[in-house]
């Protein structure tokens, strides 16, 4: 899946009373609303995901924008337009098991009708009996004793396994225009002929036959004049389900194997989506931008940056924006491989925790710059980096004790500025040139590290050689580390490296497994024991030719297939979904619904009139008051679903398909075959069945409502 969680924090309008009193005393808080899939318990940080979405705090604001101060409940002045003070945060955490969790948060204001005991008497003390009727044409509400408007935030956030903030960023961003800005009130066109062609295909071969049948076959794009509109707002779960339907496994093409996929809806032009399903190897375009990165750090910083990195310091990094931090460390990691940091790893930090930065291990923590000056009094001896300045300070005075030999530094610098130049008077489009500076970024930093860590493969021990071990080995049992430093061109650099780092020693246990096969090895791993194992047949200058040449193949590839990605329509899942939908509707949602769809009238005579009045609006503010999260399935199998997957509901869609038949035959649908391809089945549901079929308006109508009496 593209995605681990998708989660909906804010506070609880449903079911709840809401009232001021409660919000101002810290009763009534944000909390998960929706978090998708729910079939298990909620790990530890999905717990305490909270303090991360709201990175500024939770702050609210009443009708006239000033924003309301929980602690000493005065109102401030602070914007002219709520939706300023909507933003896209990333940061990265971790769960139980170590492992990284890389989330992408949007947070916006929503309306809330709170209760509000004070109102009716602070509008007694002004001028309550003297309000113009224009004013209460206005806005009723004026006329409430109790009831206040205020704008409260609501979060959603994505949490991916893998480093997909550009994913991410896209699904928000599309998310955030249609159905916070437009209300997802955009209506997407559906061919009528499609959706006939697939009732067609029900009549024929079932539901899940049905589903097989159109995923097989190639539906025309082509939009005929006769469509049947469906509004964005009434498939808020189909898109959330594409998230959950799409992998790497069902994204990559089998013909070409191009791993550059842009997902569109309805039309080709119109994309909602770009993933790359390769960006865990060592030369690929990633799923998240380089653009803070270079934008922020001068080459010569990123070099010093990525020492202090391979040589494990101590690094802490501060910038206004902490949300930009996240995807700066990404695209710095990404530069050390085959390599890979092992250590503390907090790009975007609180500072409630600060005292990470006290750990004796290498960390990576990254903090506001606000707290720059506290952090610097408490702890000294480290590695501060400012974004904001481009600036770095190394308090420990260890980066010049690397001794790293000045002609590699040389050599990389003269390969970026060459690359800097290419990309300031390159005619290429700028985006395609862009996106070949960070490859060709990458091969230069690849580059560096080979001559590093140069070929470590005739040094890794043999399984005769070892000592028997009952579980993993260590880097002393598997790899002869005195025989590599005394073959390595740089011995006193490469002995601060391997016997002193984290970094190494996972990168030796990572090959190792590539040869025992006891683990899942990583992409880059295989790369680089492929690449060494053609150097053991050729020279040392033959080799860097040939590993330059392949690297060249591999950049030329990559833009390539961006320039010409492979493309899935969600049109056809689209199709699907209306049937699901039509499918789906459950009794107890039928009545809700109608409910709902009822004229709020506005009722000011006793209390809880005016409760229920504040409950009706919050539902109509709440964009997800008729979310239902049994219909986030599978886009590829929706029939297999166990809510459809009943007889009933198969001859549900049945009957009505012959009933639109009956109404409107199509010229290009004989009833006559498929009427008698059904009629095994159809004879066991329909007492009709002793009556010879024709396939004549007057049997299909009275064929009809024998299925709906049994339904």
């Amino acid at each position: 899946m593209l995605i681990d969680y998708f989660l909906v924090i804010g506070l609880q309008t449903k079911s709840n009373e809401i009232s001021l009193t409660n919000i101002l005393n810290k009763k009534q808080e944000p909390e998960i609303i929706i978090m998708h899939p729910m079939d298990q318990p909620a790990p530890d940080y999905i717990e305490n995901i909270k303090m991360w979405c709201f990175p500024n705090g939770v702050q609210y604001y009443n009708q006239d924008l000033k924003r309301i101060d929980l602690e000493n409940r005065l109102e401030q002045t602070v914007t002219e337009d709520i939706r300023s003070q909507d933003q896209l945060n990333h940061f990265i955490l971790t769960d139980e098991k170590g492992q990284q969790k890389f989330c992408t948060s949007l947070l916006y204001y929503e309306k809330v009708y709170v209760k509000n005991k004070n109102k009716h008497f602070q509008k007694l003390s002004k001028s309550f009996p003297k309000i113009a009727i224009k004013q209460i044409i206005k806005n009723p509400l004026i006329l409430d004793e109790d009831t206040q408007l205020i704008y409260a935030p609501k979060t959603i956030t994505l949490v991916s396994h893998s480093p997909s903030f550009d994913l991410q960023r896209q699904f928000l961003v599309f998310f955030y225009n249609n159905y916070i800005i437009d209300r997802g009130l955009n209506s997407i066109g559906l061919c009528e002929d499609h959706l006939k062609q697939f009732e067609r295909l029900v009549l024929t071969h079932g539901l899940n036959g049905a589903e097989q049948e159109w995923n097989q076959q190639e539906v025309l794009h082509l939009k005929q004049l006769e469509q049947d509109y469906i509004m964005d707002k009434d498939i808020l779960e189909f898109y959330i389900s594409v998230l959950f339907t799409l992998n790497k496994k069902i994204l990559l093409t089998d013909e070409e194997q191009n791993h550059e996929i842009r997902i569109t809806k309805c039309e080709v032009h119109n994309e909602i989506l770009r993933f790359r399903t390769n960006d865990q190897e060592i030369l690929s375009l990633t799923n998240f931008t380089f653009r803070p990165l270079f934008s922020r750090l001068s080459l010569v910083n990123i070099m010093r940056i990525v020492m202090c990195i391979i040589s494990e310091k101590q690094i802490l990094f501060f910038s206004s924006n902490i949300s930009e931090i996240p995807q700066i460390t990404e695209g710095l990691l990404s530069l050390i491989k085959p390599l890979k940091w092992s250590n503390i790893y907090i790009p975007c930090s609180n500072i409630d925790i600060w005292e990470y930065a006290q750990a004796l291990q290498p960390y990576i923590i990254g903090f506001e710059k606000k707290h720059k000056q506290f952090l610097l009094t408490q702890i000294q001896g480290k590695v501060t980096i400012d974004l904001d300045e481009d600036q770095i300070i190394d308090h420990s005075n260890s980066i010049d004790d690397l001794k790293i030999p000045e002609k590699w530094l040389i050599e990389l610098k003269n390969k970026l500025n060459q690359i800097s130049t290419q990309l300031k008077y390159s005619p290429k489009q700028k985006i395609y040139q862009w996106m070949e500076a960070i490859l060709r970024t990458k091969k230069a930093f690849f580059n560096f590290i080979l001559q590093i860590v140069q070929n470590v493969l005739p040094f890794i021990k043999s399984l005769n050689d070892r000592e028997p071990q009952q579980f993993t080995q260590t880097l002393k049992q598997c790899f002869d580390l005195q025989g590599y430093i005394k073959n390595h061109p740089e011995q006193e650099f490469i002995t601060i490296i391997a016997k002193n780092t984290m970094t190494f020693s996972t990168f030796i246990e990572q090959v190792d497994d590539y040869y025992s096969l006891s683990k899942q090895v990583d992409p880059m791993i295989v790369s680089y024991v492929e690449y060494m194992k053609v150097q053991g047949q050729r020279n040392e200058l033959d080799f860097h030719k040939l590993i330059n040449s392949c690297l060249d193949k591999e950049i030329e590839k990559n833009l390539k297939n961006f320039s010409n990605p492979a493309t899935i329509d969600l049109y056809p899942w689209m199709i699907k979904f209306r049937k699901f939908q039509e499918l789906f509707k459950e009794k107890n949602n039928e009545q809700i619904e109608q409910k709902e769809n009822h004229q709020i009238v506005l009722h000011f005579y006793d209390e809880e009139s005016r409760m229920k009045t504040r409950q009706l609006l919050n539902s109509k503010e709440n964009i997800f008051s008729k979310f239902n999260q049994k219909k986030i399935i599978n886009l590829k199998q929706i029939f297999t679903h166990q809510n459809v997957s009943n007889l009933v509901q198969n001859y549900k869609l049945i009957s009505n398909s012959l009933k639109q038949l009956v109404k409107k035959p199509s010229e290009n649908f004989d009833l006559d075959p498929i009427l008698q391809k059904r009629k095994t089945q159809l004879r066991r549901h329909s007492t009709l069945m002793n009556e010879q079929l024709e396939g004549t308006k007057e049997d299909i109508m009275r064929l009809v409502e024998s299925l709906q009496k049994q339904i």
